[in-house]
């Protein structure tokens, strides 16, 4: 499962994303030429590679994307998809299934609703779920420039909500008990973190601020936690802590500093948390049921998105336009490497 990750760069990078269907890992991206691709492992090392934006308009390039898997296994997906001429739209499904064969999924992108509410002419430049929580409305934040907005993606018309944001490091949308957002300001060995709701019709209005920060704080992630609606918030700056559903006293995982932190997933009661470094390699962190969190293992050489499929980890990554796909086992050892797709 992917999860929402707030540092500096984020939206630079060529959309990807790697999701599950049931034992199997399945692909989305945008490639070179701005289209949006879906590859499905169909066994025995063979791969399907379908156009979706041949669902979308005539002349259609995605700008920037974003999909997340719920705990149901259906998909959420954003698309900021522009014309010829330019003019962009910005297109929203939830509940979407992920088992579906080229015809479904070319029948789902042609659906897929424009949601109104954006000022005509606006250029979205970066699109994020929050995590996506059951029982919790599945929210989306557009970025546009110096502009923001935020929805509940799965309300019918998809209503649209300007958010002015005070200057800050990173920013995330997501629920804690009820729909917030997260803002990180990095002031050194002072940094802050707070949670705030955006609205409550019974007028419960409570500010949340994460203490104990580590110094020099520039990655926080947000990952599915054990209560339901509170999300655990990993964060990394000298070393890298926790504060498991709340915002008590953070527990310590790791101490490494300057950590990009990517990505956590639990698996058979077991955490998992990976994170490149400055050269762009991918670590992990293990946590065993009940144990504590081992040192840090090296899992790729360079950036890669993660899901877990089965009883594997998938890795993929983009490398001289070249997509290719890892398998490791939980407990990081290499089991199989697959190109994908040599066109990326």
């Amino acid at each position: 499962m992917v999860n929402l990750t707030l540092h500096a760069g984020m939206a630079e990078r060529r959309p990807l994303f790697i999701v599950r269907d049931r034992n199997l890992p399945v692909v989305f991206g945008v490639d070179g030429a701005g289209r949006l691709r879906l590859l499905q492992h169909m066994g025995t090392g063979a791969w399907s590679d379908t156009d979706l934006s041949a669902g979308l308009p005539d002349g259609a390039t995605v700008r920037c994307a974003d999909v997340r898997q719920a705990p149901d296994g259906t998909l959420s997906i954003a698309l900021a998809v522009c014309n010829a001429a330019g003019r962009c739209n910005l297109r929203i499904g939830t509940g979407i299934p992920v088992q579906q064969d080229e015809a479904g999924w070319l029948h789902t992108m042609r659906h897929l609703p424009v949601a109104p509410g954006l000022p005509t002419a606006t250029l979205v430049t970066h699109l994020a779920f929050g995590p996506l929580q059951a029982g919790a409305p599945p929210l989306l934040l557009v970025h546009a420039g110096a502009a923001t907005w935020y929805c509940n993606a799965a309300a019918p018309l998809h209503t649209m909500r300007p958010l002015d944001l005070p200057p800050a490091r990173a920013c995330a949308i997501g629920n804690y008990r009820q729909p917030g957002i997260w803002v990180l300001h990095a002031y050194g060995k002072g940094s802050s973190l707070r949670f705030t709701p955006l609205c409550d019709p019974f007028g419960w209005y409570v500010t949340l601020d994460y203490p104990d920060l580590p110094p020099h704080v520039d990655s926080v992630l947000l990952a599915p936690g054990a209560q339901s609606n509170v999300p655990d918030l990993y964060a990394a700056g000298e070393r890298i802590v926790v504060y498991r559903g709340g915002n008590t006293p953070p527990q310590t995982v790791a101490r490494v500093a300057g950590a990009r932190l990517l990505w956590g997933h639990v698996h058979d009661g077991a955490d998992y948390l990976a994170y490149a470094d400055a050269g762009g390699a991918l670590w992990m962190l293990v946590r065993p049921r009940r144990g504590a969190w081992q040192p840090p293992f090296r899992l790729t050489r360079r950036r890669a998105v993660l899901a877990v499929a089965g009883q594997f980890i998938h890795a993929a990554a983009i490398e001289e336009g070249r997509l290719e796909v890892q398998r490791f086992t939980m407990d990081g050892q290499l089991y199989g490497s697959e190109l994908v797709a040599a066109d990326w």
